[in-house]
C-alpha cells in the first residue's frame, strides 16, 4: 500500500503523518467492523491499522487509479496493481486515522461490546442491571452497546415492545426479547443494504432498502402496524423517537 496525499478538508483534522508511517510499503492483513468503525490491519503482528468512521455520508470505494476521482474525495490509499482505495464523505463528518497500535485509539478504547456480536443474554441483562437511564439512552450511548444508531433503536424497541423512556434497570428482565430484536433490526438492515432517508448510499453508489421496512421510524400519524394506534413522535435529546402508544406502554 501507499499513500496519495490530498487536500483533507474533513471536521476531523487528519494524522497525515501517522498514516503515511503505518501504510506505506505495507500489506493489508484483514478488514473488520467494530460498532460503527471500520478497521483495516496493516501489520496485525504490532497492532497496527487505519481506523475509519463513515460519518453520515462516508464511503469506502476500490477503484483504478485512473478512473476521475469523484467529488468529495478526502483521502487516497495506492493498493499493488494499479487501484485505489478512496474515501468518499460529501458532509465531512466521517474521518481517517492512524492505530499504532489499534489498542489505543482513544474511540475504539471507549466502546461497549459489539450491538450485534458482542453480548449474549447473560452479559446484556448484566449491563442492564441497576442503570436509571431510559432505556434509548443507554442503547444510544456507544460506551455501553457499540453500533446503534437513532433508527434502529426506536425499530429494536417497538420489536421488543418496550417504550423509549423506560428505564433500563427495568428492562432487564426483558433482556432476551429486546437482544433479540437488536440483532433482528439490525440484520435486517444488513439484507437489504441499508436506511436511505436522503444521504446515504452503499458502497457501490445505490440506495439501500431498508427505509419500506421501517416500522415505527419516521411513520408519524400513521397506523401501527401491529395494532392500527397512531404512531407518535418525542423528542429525546435532541432526536426525533416514534413509537407505539398501545404496543409500547411506559
Amino acid at each position: 500500500m501507499w499513500w496519495s496525499g490530498l487536500p483533507l478538508h474533513l471536521a476531523r483534522k487528519v494524522d497525515l503523518r501517522g498514516l503515511r508511517a503505518v501504510a506505506v510499503d505495507g500489506t493489508i492483513a484483514g478488514v473488520r467492523r467494530l460498532g460503527k468503525y471500520i478497521i483495516v490491519e496493516i501489520d496485525r503482528a504490532r497492532d497496527h491499522g487505519v481506523v475509519i468512521h463513515l460519518g453520515m455520508t462516508g464511503r469506502l470505494r476500490v477503484e483504478p487509479a485512473a478512473r476521475t476521482r469523484a467529488p468529495h474525495t478526502h483521502v487516497v490509499f495506492g493498493l499493488a496493481g494499479g487501484d485505489q482505495l478512496r474515501f468518499v464523505d460529501a458532509r465531512r463528518f466521517g474521518w481517517v486515522a492512524p492505530g499504532r497500535p489499534l489498542a489505543q485509539v482513544e474511540a475504539l478504547a471507549e466502546l461497549g461490546p459489539d450491538a450485534l456480536l458482542g453480548f449474549d443474554v447473560p452479559r446484556f441483562a448484566e449491563a442492564l442491571g441497576g442503570v436509571r437511564a431510559p432505556i434509548k439512552a443507554f442503547l444510544l450511548d456507544q460506551t455501553r452497546v457499540a453500533g446503534l444508531g437513532n433508527i434502529y433503536v426506536c425499530e429494536a424497541l417497538f420489536g421488543a415492545r418496550i417504550h423509549p423512556t423506560t428505564p433500563a434497570g427495568r428492562v432487564r428482565r426483558r433482556a432476551v426479547a429486546l437482544l433479540a430484536a437488536v440483532r433482528a433490526t439490525l440484520e435486517g438492515g444488513i439484507a437489504r443494504r441499508g436506511t436511505t432517508l436522503r444521504d446515504y448510499v452503499d458502497a457501490d453508489g445505490f440506495a439501500g432498502d431498508n427505509a419500506a421496512a421501517l416500522l415505527v421510524y419516521g411513520r408519524e400519524g400513521q397506523p401501527c402496524s401491529a395494532c392500527g394506534a397512531p404512531i407518535r413522535r418525542r423528542v429525546d435529546a435532541a432526536r426525533s423517537t416514534f413509537y407505539c402508544p398501545r404496543c409500547q406502554r411506559p
